[in-house]
């Protein structure tokens, strides 16, 4: 059962990280490219059928039994992903990407957060960094953090912009909470100006 469990979990990675299904308030939501996918495969009947795959079950028992041939099963496989690799394409095209594309843009509106300062192009929320959308002819970045507080939209903006801003809780090693007065210096990192209270 473990082996199970570490599939589904591996499967589910998966769905997260190629964005088919997302986390909302504790649920899961299949995301607009999830539903795509869905009916992509929806049409695919056979690879939806839980008769096939209770076939499939019933042959590979079979092949462990010495009473089936695995080779004819390898190629009945190989047959069936080629169907597929040629007929899924075709139903892709005839899907509506449009509220996909709708949601793809609202979510790079979100990411938004100035210009860059050095090329005038959009700065992106990245993973764990902020850069230029224009990334790979500018390679301007910004970190998310500052000696470990994550900075706000609002100090982002004041540092693209080229003013200082003030970055509140940030933790000495002894626990100790100081605010600090920051700004992007001639090199394009974060500079400490000055403590402030």
């Amino acid at each position: 059962m473990r082996g199970f469990n570490n599939k589904i979990k591996s499967v589910y990675r998966e769905l997260k990280q190629k964005e088919y299904i997302q986390v909302i308030k504790n649920k899961l939501v299949v995301t607009e490219k999830g539903k795509l996918l869905c009916q992509a495969v929806e049409s695919q009947h056979l690879l939806t059928s839980a008769e096939m795959t209770a076939k499939w079950e019933t042959y590979l028992k079979k092949i462990g039994k010495r009473e089936g041939n695995q080779e004819n099963f390898i190629n009945n496989i190989k047959k069936f992903i080629v169907h597929l690799l040629e007929a899924v394409p075709n139903d892709i095209e005839k899907l509506n990407f449009s509220d996909y594309q709708v949601q793809k843009e609202k979510e790079a509106e979100k990411s938004i957060v100035g210009k860059c300062p050095k090329c005038g192009n959009n700065i992106v929320l990245k993973k764990s960094f902020y850069g230029c959308s224009n990334y790979p002819e500018c390679k301007f970045t910004l970190a998310e953090h500052f000696r470990k507080k994550k900075l706000t939209k609002t100090n982002v903006k004041e540092l693209l912009e080229g003013k200082e801003t003030l970055v509140k809780g940030i933790k000495t090693k002894d626990k100790k909470s100081y605010n600090a007065v920051v700004k992007i210096g001639e090199k394009g990192y974060i500079d400490f100006i000055s403590f402030s209270k």
